[in-house]
């Protein structure tokens, strides 16, 4: 395991910074202890403690931190990056999670800092999400440290900055997508009658065995012929699905949340 970072600084204990900060901690065998937790809600900040074993603190503490997480909403950034700005380490990386909020704004706001704008999904919190990330002013051996702390949260996917707002469209969009898919197959397994609880916990091990069947890259128009069998049940199914015009409203769905990304 690296030593590095040896200390964390989550300034904004909301869903997002927590899931950033509990894959992290993961990452260095639960040494929770090295890490300052900031959070204008105190219960926000409570709530990080108690699942990390942080300790809560004051921004400056949490600028000090080899990696300062900054999580707050986008209308606080300004405020909170002049905080951090003020006892930022020389050593020191600031990675955003704050949608809309590009690299040029946060550097404006602390000139001279190493940046990595990221977008992660809240599934970084059990290892399995998905971090975007892009960089500016990171050394070599830094920026190597940075993505290798970050792959205990998932998939890492380095982007050219220009990408990181359409991104929001599918990795951060992405999981609610997902899961409305979920809700369709769970109500058409209740309406064939399953019960409620065994129709969710077959739907959960139908989407988790989909995917692990596309993880090695596979096409999924392959996935999705392999199983439609000639007058079977899948490929009666997709007919459905192809007249409701599901796929075209989906990739319509991804357009709107990146057009809305664009807006932040």
């Amino acid at each position: 395991m690296s030593d590095w970072p040896r200390s964390i600084g989550l300034v904004g204990c909301g869903a997002m910074g927590r899931a950033m900060l509990a894959g992290l901690v993961r990452g260095r065998d639960g040494a929770g202890d090295c890490c300052v937790l900031v959070d204008a809600v105190p219960e926000a900040a409570a709530a990080a403690a108690a699942e990390s074993g942080g300790r809560i603190g004051a921004v400056a503490d949490a600028a000090a931190c080899d990696v300062v997480l900054l999580a707050v909403k986008p209308k606080d950034a300004p405020a909170v990056l002049a905080e951090i700005r003020a006892g930022l380490a020389p050593a020191s990386v600031l990675v955003s999670v704050v949608a809309g909020l590009d690299i040029d704004r946060i550097q404006s706001a602390a000139p001279g800092a190493a940046v990595a704008r990221t977008m992660p999904n809240l599934a970084v919190r059990h290892g399995a999400g998905l971090v975007a990330i892009a960089t500016r002013d990171l050394p070599d051996a830094t920026r190597g440290d940075l993505l290798d702390a970050l792959r205990p949260l998932g998939t890492v996917v380095e982007l050219p900055e220009h990408l990181i707002g359409p991104a929001t469209a599918l990795v951060g969009s992405g999981p609610g997508f997902v899961a409305l898919v979920a809700e369709g197959l769970e109500d058409g397994a209740v309406a064939i009658g399953f019960p409620r609880g065994q129709a969710r916990q077959m739907v959960q091990s139908v989407i988790a065995g989909s995917a692990a069947l596309l993880a090695d890259g596979s096409d999924p128009a392959d996935l999705r012929q392999r199983v439609s069998s000639p007058a079977g049940t899948t490929i009666e199914g997709i007919g459905v699905l192809e007249r409701g015009g599901v796929r075209g409203h989906v990739a319509d769905a991804v357009r709107a949340a990146a057009r809305r990304a664009s807006e932040l």
